[in-house]
């Protein structure tokens, strides 16, 4: 069902709260153990970069002596590998979410990389219809126990409820972007459908019913009128019932999002990215960074035709400066540190 029908839904009577209140946080919300801390890097749009900042990222995590694992969750197109010059597992994901493969770390191969793991999905024939709800829980339940210390995800394009459930699993996403009309115009539209997907399980996962019932009928009368962004919702929702829009923004909190300008070269207005960082404000009313730009580099086909990590194939070039500035803004000092050396690198 589209989001957007489902809260113009006409309220029912109030139903029994299907999870305990002590249950009540939102899936994607609900507080992970300390360890291990999940990044999301996904968009709206193929081809714009993912992969370069998501490899580069958990080198320069593992360069930190924090122990990495990144999942290639871009089904139908899993090319992690071929950045870090490696073969594939023998099992994918998808072996995994179909139970043919039980034990999780079967999926998981050394990178070539100090501290920094891989499970991939080389050889993944999962067609993206069948990755769903069940799937998602299923890697959330894996990487609760998993021993590292961040986990990143590599999420393919698409704005299908489970690929953003999986983007919502994480502390920390990552929208990649370029310059590009019809980039930012996907990346737009992505995050209006992570945000509506994060409401809808909000309010789902609540024990109010009375919540659901309060954003419906918000939608189904004059009300609605007034409705035409994120922030709408939840200021309309405030002024009909304070209450209710307190404890939905509160519901709605607990997740940092960024935004990353890959192949920023040429840009007509330097402030490209500050002017996307207010208009997500003013659309969604909630705060999202701008992280950086990444000028296009020749040095980053290089790479991927040489089979080398480009943080390692080029690391004092304009690019792998620019990926570090960003790297620097969504850590912390104690996180960050100098290169890693390769181990065993097949290049």
């Amino acid at each position: 069902m589209d989001i957007l029908n489902w809260f113009r839904q006409k309220p029912k009577p109030a139903e029994r709260p299907l999870l305990r209140a002590a249950d009540s946080r939102p899936y994607g919300l609900k507080a992970l153990p300390s360890r291990p801390m999940i990044w999301a890097i996904g968009g709206g749009k193929g081809g714009v970069g993912k992969s370069l900042v998501t490899s580069s990222l958990g080198i320069l995590l593992a360069g930190s002596g924090k122990r990495v694992l990144i999942v290639d969750a871009d089904f139908g197109a899993a090319n992690l590998h071929t950045f870090f010059g490696v073969q594939g597992s023998k099992s994918s994901l998808s072996n995994f979410f179909k139970g043919e493969v039980l034990d999780f770390s079967r999926l998981i191969i050394d990178s070539g990389v100090h501290n920094l793991s891989l499970a991939c999905g080389e050889k993944d024939s999962l067609d993206v219809a069948d990755f769903n709800e069940r799937s998602v829980a299923m890697l959330k339940a894996a990487l609760r126990t998993a021993p590292y210390d961040y986990v990143l995800l590599d999420i393919g394009p698409g704005t299908g409820g489970s690929h953003l459930d999986l983007f919502l699993m994480a502390q920390t996403g990552i929208i990649v972007t370029s310059a590009e009309p019809t980039s930012v115009e996907n990346s737009y539209r992505f995050l209006k459908c992570l945000f509506l997907r994060k409401m809808k399980n909000a309010v789902n996962s609540s024990s109010d019913s009375a919540l659901k019932e309060a954003l419906q009928r918000l939608f189904s009368n004059n009300w609605s009128q007034r409705v035409k962004t994120i922030s709408d919702i939840l200021h309309q929702l405030k002024q009909m019932d304070p209450q209710k829009g307190e404890l939905l923004d509160e519901l709605m909190g607990g997740m940092k999002v960024g935004i990353i300008v890959n192949n920023a070269n040429g840009l007509s207005n330097p402030g490209f990215g500050a002017s996307m960082e207010r208009a997500c404000a003013d659309y969604f009313g909630i705060g999202i960074k701008h992280m950086g730009d990444i000028d296009r580099d020749e040095k980053v086909p290089e790479s991927v035709r040489l089979r080398k990590p480009f943080m390692l194939h080029a690391p004092e070039s304009n690019a792998a400066r620019a990926l570090r500035a960003c790297f620097a803004k969504l850590t912390t000092p104690d996180e960050q540190a100098s290169e890693p050396e390769s181990k065993g690198m097949v290049i």
